[in-house]
């Protein structure tokens, strides 16, 4: 089992490695916003503040949609990052 730690309200969750931050979290009762699960979309943009090694490879579409997201070097998709030891993102606020 693998944690993640959501800030910025220091929420953990167990999750078993492979599993993405978006499913760990969607099974625990986190919402993130979402609309895609294909890495497309670019609306779960979470950086990643410790444990980036414990996170799978970023994929070339994973790749793409950050560079066209204007997301910064330690920020993955939670759709597509698998988890596979402990790990710590922020995620990003709601507004509105």
């Amino acid at each position: 089992m693998a944690k993640i730690t959501f800030l910025p309200e220091g929420r953990v969750i167990e999750v078993d490695a492979g599993t993405t931050i978006l499913v760990g979290a969607t099974r625990q009762g986190i919402a993130i916003t979402h609309d895609c699960t294909e890495g497309i979309c670019g609306t779960d943009i979470a950086r990643i503040v410790a444990g980036a090694g414990n996170l799978s490879e970023k994929t070339e579409a994973e790749d793409l949609t950050l560079e066209t997201m204007d997301a910064g070097p330690d920020d993955r998709l939670c759709c597509m990052a698998k988890v596979m030891g402990d790990v710590t993102v922020e995620l990003q606020e709601d507004e509105g």
